[in-house]
């Protein structure tokens, strides 16, 4: 049993004004590859909502191990790894020339569409190849007791998908607005998702940093935490 693998590359609408693949690309790029192994085994969006099914991410811890950029080609690799509870875990990897350029584990929340309730594991049958998961953790994220308000951000048209919230992969590029990205590259994010953001939601940004390593929270205009998130920055 192997994992799933999808060749793509880095594409020159992807980049960011450093010309490196931005954060919220390589989540595109791995993330693609999950979803065609579903779709090629029965699970597309399509068929999960039939099913009244949808998976929603929950965590996500990313490393990109060095910068990609423009038509560089890539393999995406995915697969699901041993998960329990209502936690589906997903492992990733991104090849370069046969090296591993990034790589990453996250955990899926599957949902009931028409009850909102949680279905465990053990009463949905992937029907795929379990792999052996990376050696990379999924931490809770704690951050800093003291943490500013350093904006806003209101929820577009360019942010949501087709359940109207915005989507996973958009949340790294709402951070970077509020990084200090130049002639750096973001080099590991981890995001803990707490509640959608729906189109027209207006967010507050929180930030905190300590050294290279900077922490945010997204709050909802009524006061729910929308996502935290630990972003640690480099040189290029």
């Amino acid at each position: 049993m192997s994992a799933y693998k999808r060749n793509t590359a880095v594409n020159i609408h992807d980049v960011d004004f450093n010309g490196i693949a931005k954060a919220s690309a390589v989540m595109r790029y791995i993330q693609s590859a999950a979803q065609d192994q579903l779709t090629a085994n029965g699970m597309s969006y399509d068929e999960l909502k039939l099913m009244n099914r949808a998976f929603i991410l929950a965590r996500l811890n990313l490393e990109i191990l060095e910068p990609l950029r423009a038509y560089t080609p890539l393999t995406a690799l995915s697969y699901p790894t041993e998960s329990r509870g209502y936690s589906f875990l997903r492992c990733y990897e991104l090849l370069c020339d046969g090296r591993t350029v990034a790589r990453a584990i996250s955990a899926w929340a599957l949902i009931d569409t028409k009850t909102r309730a949680l279905v465990k594991v053990n009463d949905f049958n992937l029907g795929l190849p379990i792999l052996k998961g990376l050696d990379l953790p999924l931490p809770r994220i704690t951050l800093p007791s003291k943490i500013a308000d350093v904006g806003g951000y209101g929820v577009h048209y360019g942010d949501v998908d087709q359940n109207m919230h915005m989507n996973n992969t958009k949340y790294p590029d709402m951070y970077s607005n509020y990084l200090p990205l130049v002639g750096k590259r973001i080099s590991k994010i981890a995001i803990s998702y707490s509640a959608e953001a729906k189109i027209g939601e207006k967010l507050r940004v929180l930030r905190a940093n300590r050294g290279n390593i900077y922490y945010f929270k997204t709050i909802k205009s009524d006061g729910k935490t929308n996502s935290e998130a630990e972003i640690e920055i480099v040189d290029i």
